[in-house]
């Protein structure tokens, strides 16, 4: 009986010291769980800060594009054609690019429509056979049949209703390359980067640095720039047969960018009536990327934008965000 007492302080004690061990644990657990989520607000902060400096650094580059003092002449010279890259006070690093589209094949050409000596149907033919696809032929009537607005042809609606997977085609442009691979025969193979083996070789261009998917609707075919656009393009252009035309129309361009298609078309009567419609010496479509980059973070812009030629004025038809 005396011990009881003992017994009780004894227990008292024990109780005493889990309640300590509890609270320690206690204060550890919020402690770590206070600084987790500081970690986690300074790298929202972050993430923050370098969404609005990859948006400013694309806006700053749209600026110069605007700024532009000739809009009926552009060429890979120019200011707006020039990376631009800055590090700021913060320690956020920039970065942001602005891109001819007319310098490459519109695929949403197809769904426009044409008025030009050559079809865009037949533009396209050409660039993919040099591009090494020589069975494209259903690859472009599926695409044509994809993106206009009427019911004749072999790859409309009824078509695409007996597959695995049932679905309409938009019968309309297409906003996104992730549409145009909906398309009968098409698929991201067809994009892969081919090597450069021979720069002679008149089945060796690649597709997916040839072509580009602009989201705007168009009244008649966006037209590619002779002073900016590849071979590849120039080829599928002018014609599989006009090499040397191409070879040197590139050559001149280097000297010094063409000001109007009159002097190449004095200069190459014999594919004049072939280009008429379809080329131009100026741009009206863009495309800005931007990044900023702070303690092993990223983020990106990507915008589509459409100048105006008489004006110079930029409209943003396509913004997109990203990481990395």
């Amino acid at each position: 009986m005396p011990r009881r007492p003992a017994a009780r302080s004894g227990m008292a004690l024990i109780l005493v010291l889990v309640a300590i061990v509890l609270a320690g644990g206690l204060a550890l657990f919020l402690q770590a769980r206070a600084s987790s989520l500081a970690r986690t607000e300074q790298s929202e902060l972050l993430r923050e800060r370098l969404r609005l400096a990859a948006a400013e650094a694309a806006r700053e580059a749209l600026w110069v594009l605007a700024a532009d003092d000739n809009l009926a002449v552009d060429h890979l010279g120019e200011d707006w054609a020039l990376p631009r890259e800055s590090l700021r006070e913060d320690g956020v690093s920039t970065w942001a690019i602005v891109e001819d589209a007319n310098r490459f094949f519109n695929w949403n050409n197809l769904a426009a429509s044409n008025r030009a000596a050559r079809s865009s149907r037949d533009i396209l033919l050409d660039l993919m056979m040099f591009c090494g696809d020589f069975d494209s032929s259903v690859r472009v009537d599926a695409l044509e049949d994809f993106v206009d607005a009427d019911a004749d042809g072999t790859y409309e609606d009824d078509f695409y209703r007996t597959g695995e997977k049932p679905y309409v085609p938009p019968n309309r442009e297409l906003w996104a390359p992730a549409e145009l691979l909906r398309v009968h025969g098409f698929s991201a193979d067809l994009f892969r980067p081919r090597p450069r083996t021979d720069s002679d070789d008149l089945t060796g261009g690649d597709l997916s640095a040839s072509t580009v998917l602009v989201p705007l609707p168009l009244e008649a075919p966006l037209p590619v720039n002779v002073n900016t656009a590849g071979r590849d393009v120039l080829m599928g252009v002018s014609g599989l047969q006009q090499e040397e035309v191409v070879r040197n129309v590139m050559a001149l361009r280097q000297m010094q960018p063409f000001e109007s298609l009159a002097a190449m078309f004095m200069a190459y009567p014999e594919v004049a009536a072939a280009l008429e419609g379809s080329v131009g010496t100026a741009s009206s479509c863009f495309r800005v990327r931007a990044r900023a980059a702070a303690e092993g973070q990223h983020r990106s812009v990507m915008a589509w934008v459409e100048r105006d030629p008489q004006t110079g004025d930029v409209r943003i038809l396509q913004w997109m965000e990203g990481e990395g």
